[in-house]
């Protein structure tokens, strides 16, 4: 899927790799300007989201959390 590589910069630091992911705001733009140019619905870009943080070990309840932070971000413009 278009913009997989910018998923892992809204939620690591390359200065503390082994952290659990936190939401970047600034970094989330990036991957906010690439859904919508290659026209990725919210559902698109929460599956993808989903997906990495799930395969980077964080547990149900920090998705649901991460996927709070970033919803009122990118929802808006991909609906």
């Amino acid at each position: 899927m278009a913009c997989d590589d910018l998923v892992a910069q809204c939620f690591m630091d390359e200065h503390a790799p082994l952290a659990v992911p936190e939401l970047n705001r600034e970094r989330m733009l990036r991957y906010l300007e690439c859904c919508y140019r290659h026209g990725l619905s919210w559902d698109d870009a929460k599956q993808q989201i989903q997906e990495f943080l799930h395969l980077r070990g964080v547990p149900h309840q920090g998705i649901v959390r991460q996927l709070a932070l970033a919803k009122p971000l990118l929802q808006p413009w991909l609906d």
